[in-house]
């Protein structure tokens, strides 16, 4: 035998050496067993139940943002009307005022000393009282009712729009305090609007999450039943 087919012989030895050693490596290498069927088909109800929840769930959270929108709405509505009425109540003090304001400059126009020119009786009620201001048991407005009562000068009129005046302005007080509890309302409302849109989108991802793994474990599930169903090859015979 000449030397070049010598050497091919041993070459086509080795390789089909080299052949069967790996054969029997893929031979010997341990096989991923295939999953149960049945274990998949409960991995997908199982997962299919937990997409219905969070899609349950989902629809949920949609109601309590829409509720908690329409209570911000609600909200909103009440602040404008609040605002509102502040606005008017202290529209309506400052024009009662003004009239105040008019009236005390035309009777102090009329008033030169309050006092002087008084009878003696009316001189005793304005010393005391200006004695009783000095002393602090009376305010200057009292002093200057006093005053006014003792000249001769009162004017009931005046009196009857000043206390309308400040009743316009305990109005306007308790108006401010309506708009801000409103204003808070609003502000409570609005967090509570961004907390159900937060849960909202949550479980809406949640829910699509679900769904597609239920799809793909009910698609391997019919994959690997549909192997198995499959007959088996016969073997050849000569």
């Amino acid at each position: 035998m000449e030397l070049t087919a010598v050497w091919a012989l041993l070459l086509t030895a080795g390789l089909v050496i080299l052949a069967l050693v790996a054969f029997a490596a893929v031979a010997e290498r341990p096989r991923t067993p295939r999953p149960d069927p049945r274990k998949l088909r409960a991995a997908a109800q199982e997962l299919a139940v937990h997409a219905n929840k969070a899609h349950t769930e989902a629809g949920r959270a949609a109601g309590a943002a829409a509720d908690a929108r329409e209570r911000l709405a609600e909200a909103e509505r009440a602040r404008d009307e609040a605002w509102a009425a502040q606005e008017a109540a202290d529209q309506t003090y400052r024009r009662a005022w003004q009239e105040v304001l008019a009236g005390r400059a035309a009777q102090d126009s009329r008033v030169a000393d309050p006092v002087e020119g008084a009878d003696e009786q009316q001189r005793d009620v304005a010393r005391a009282a200006l004695t009783a201001y000095r002393n602090g048991d009376i305010s200057v407005e009292q002093l200057r009712e006093v005053w006014l009562r003792a000249s001769g000068d009162w004017d009931p009129e005046l009196e009857e729009r000043e206390r309308a005046a400040y009743r316009y302005k305990l109005e306007e007080r308790a108006a401010r305090r309506v708009y801000h509890r409103a204003d808070v309302a609003v502000r409570h409302a609005e967090q509570e609007v961004q907390v159900a849109e937060v849960a909202l989108q949550a479980l809406r991802d949640e829910a699509a999450e679900a769904a597609v793994e239920a799809h793909e474990a009910l698609l391997a599930t019919e994959r690997y039943t549909q192997r198995r169903r499959l007959p088996r090859p016969r073997p050849r015979t000569e």
